[in-house]
């Protein structure tokens, strides 16, 4: 494919994920559901305020298992030298250990506790009914349309990673 086509696949796609953010998954309505929904998120956010640096460790991890402290910050773009105080502040929290990488012992290592894991289905619950409520609204081919498509555009994109 020439460059101008896939110029115009960015633009697109680009515009998609504006669509997506604007639409799906606004910051404000987010932040207010998670504040009047579940009494888990109540109690975990009253206790633990989390900083979107903290979350983008815990949503990394999900999906790394176990990593450096080096990996995540490099993987993140956040300077080693704050990794330290957000991880800290994770252990402190329960939401993630920190251990010896068994290779060499001079890496830490770390992971995802239990409650990091209960925390994530308790946002990821909340995420899924009110986009359940926004699906409600669509026509039974809309969705149809929508279930294929996302199976495929998911595919792709797992591509680019």
């Amino acid at each position: 494919m020439d460059n101008n086509n896939i110029l115009k696949i960015a633009d697109s796609f680009l515009d998609f994920l504006f669509v997506l953010e604007n639409n799906i998954f606004k910051e404000s309505d987010l932040l207010k559901k998670f504040q009047n929904n579940s009494d888990i998120m109540k109690a975990y956010f009253e206790e633990c305020p989390m900083a979107p640096s903290h979350a983008k460790v815990i949503l990394y991890l999900m999906t790394s298992n176990s990593s450096s402290i080096s990996q995540i910050a490099s993987n993140l773009g956040i300077l080693k030298s704050n990794m330290t105080p957000i991880i800290d502040r994770l252990v402190e929290h329960g939401l993630v250990n920190k251990f010896p990488d068994p290779k060499d012992r001079r890496i830490l290592r770390v992971e995802l506790t239990d409650k990091a894991f209960e925390l994530f289905d308790a946002v990821k619950a909340i995420l899924k009914e009110s986009l359940v409520k926004k699906l409600s609204n669509l026509s039974e081919e809309e969705l149809t349309l929508l279930d294929e498509h996302t199976l495929k555009l998911s595919e792709i994109v797992k591509k680019l990673g």
